[in-house]
């Protein structure tokens, strides 16, 4: 089969790893990461300009207006055209429009697309967005999702369910992996994500300031970046925090080390009217790497951890400083939950059993 796999300027590493298959992906100029086990196109894309910083916002503006999304793949369709499989991210994107083009033509043989989406009518904000989207849901020969409320808001929106495939993604399990455990004199707390208000990164942040005045051996450890970065230095300036509270950027190559060196994870993420956690990579590498997580309630995080952490009720920051202390003071508590994670993930979170079950469905198309 020749299959071509499509993620323009979000290509990316955490999806990537479960595709380890005869496939070829496509990104725009400067993606995510390219560090993934498959071969990969580079094409031109307006999506690229928008790493310019000022050129952000003005051009997701127009575009949303114009065409409907920025990440236009000049030259795709001479690249995919004969291909038995093209692999599409959700329908709202430019090259997903692309590719239905050719589909409708009959010049590729099956489209299928991921659909991240549990909101259901997101992805609509302008009539060109809600255009192609709808388009290229009409030419979709199946979807796959990673969690059943994506299902269950593609079947809102229309889809019969005979064209819709769960298959969960999962993580190395070789790369993210627990260490034997040795004495430390501090406990750290791990945060990974983006720094914007809905990860909830200000409500980790605000709870450590209060329980570290009578906890000297805790750390934070935030691992990110985004809007709230300047606001976060500054925080941690005035609160006297520097010791105890950092900010680092790492390469997807070195986060299994990351996690390794961390206690817990805490990502209290929240609901907004257009977003939710609609899986939640982190959470899933913290099972992996068999640490306990500590989050809230929100999207279909508790349907994918399980019992492989305390879930809270959203905007419960007395339930995490309480989990927190929880589980630094009662080691055998992280230590059972973190195994739970870590059998929870070597049973659905493999991403070579995820890598199998694609290209059987691949096949059966």
């Amino acid at each position: 089969m020749r299959i071509s796999f499509i993620r323009g300027a979000y290509l990316n590493n955490f999806e990537g790893q479960n595709y380890a298959l005869p496939i070829t992906g496509y990104s725009s100029l400067f993606p995510l990461d390219v560090q993934v086990p498959f071969s990969v196109v580079k094409l031109p894309s307006v999506a690229d300009l928008q790493k310019i910083p000022f050129l952000n916002l003005p051009i997701k503006y127009i575009t949303n207006r114009i065409f409907g999304d920025s990440q236009v793949l000049f030259g795709l369709e001479s690249h995919i055209k004969g291909a038995d499989i093209v692999h599409v991210a959700d329908p709202h994107y430019y090259y997903a429009y692309q590719a239905a083009r050719l589909r409708e033509k009959g010049f590729i043989k099956k489209l299928v697309s991921t659909w991240w989406e549990t909101i259901p009518f997101n992805n609509e904000s302008t009539t060109a967005k809600k255009r192609i989207k709808r388009y290229v849901m009409k030419h979709v020969d199946m979807f796959i999702c990673h969690a059943e409320q994506a299902r269950k808001c593609l079947i809102t929106e229309g889809v019969e369910s005979k064209k819709i495939k769960i298959i969960s993604l999962g993580v190395d399990l070789r790369r993210f992996h627990p260490i034997a455990p040795t004495k430390r004199d501090t406990s750290t707390i791990l945060f990974v994500g983006r720094l914007v208000e809905e990860k909830g990164v200000m409500d980790i942040y605000e709870t450590f300031k209060k329980i570290s005045h009578n906890k000297k051996n805790i750390l934070l450890k935030i691992v990110g970046s985004g809007p709230l970065e300047k606001k976060l230095r500054s925080l941690i300036q005035n609160d006297n925090l520097q010791d105890r509270v950092t900010i680092k950027r790492k390469s997807y190559q070195q986060m299994p080390g990351v996690f390794q060196r961390a206690d817990m994870l805490c990502v209290p993420s929240k609901k907004t009217k257009t977003w939710e956690e609609q899986l939640g990579m982190v959470f899933i590498e913290a099972m992996a790497s068999g640490i306990p997580i500590i989050t809230y309630d929100t999207g279909v995080i508790k349907t994918v951890i399980g019992d492989a952490g305390i879930v809270l009720r959203e905007g419960d920051v007395q339930g995490i400083a309480t989990s927190i202390i929880r589980i630094i003071e009662v080691k055998e508590l992280g230590y059972k939950i973190g195994t739970i994670g870590r059998e929870r993930a070597e049973r659905e979170f493999d991403a070579k059993k995820t890598a199998k079950q694609l290209y059987e469905m691949y096949e059966s198309l």
